[in-house]
This record gives C-alpha cells, structure tokens and sequence, in this order.
C-alpha cells in the first residue's frame, strides 16, 4: 500500500502532492480507455499514436526533467 501512496504523495512531506496525482489519475483514465478500445476492436494507428504520446512521453519528460535536477543539485560547480 505504500507504494501506492507513493504515486500521489510528496516523498519529502508525506502529504498529499497535487503535482503527482492528476497526472496519475489522467494516466489512469487514458489507460482504462486504450484498453477498453482494444477490448472493442476499436484501436487504431491515432489512439496507438496518442497513447504513446500522452502516457509515454509524459513519463518520458518527467524522467529526464528529474535527471536534470538531480544532476544540477549534485554538481558542484
């Protein structure tokens, strides 16, 4: 269950981050319906595309804007 509360809370503070769960509920939301237009046949090269763009290349951004933090606060220059 921790890990779950990991999703939507501030690692620091332990309290609910805003920042964390709308774009996990938004993941959320667009994975149910990908799926639920797989399991209608209704898939298409535009929802693939949008998916991915969506829900990969957030998580894309969010990895290499966290690298770039923490290579900032750990150079010392």
């Amino acid at each position: 269950m921790k890990r779950l509360l990991e999703l939507i809370t501030d690692a620091r503070t332990g309290r609910l981050s805003h920042t964390k769960l709308w774009p996990n509920v938004a993941n959320l939301v667009a994975t149910v319906l990908f799926v639920r237009a797989g399991w209608l046949n209704q898939l298409t090269t535009d929802i693939w595309w949008a998916y991915l763009g969506c829900v990969g290349g957030y998580t894309a951004i969010m990895r290499f804007a966290q690298a770039a933090r923490e290579r900032k606060v750990n150079d010392p220059a």
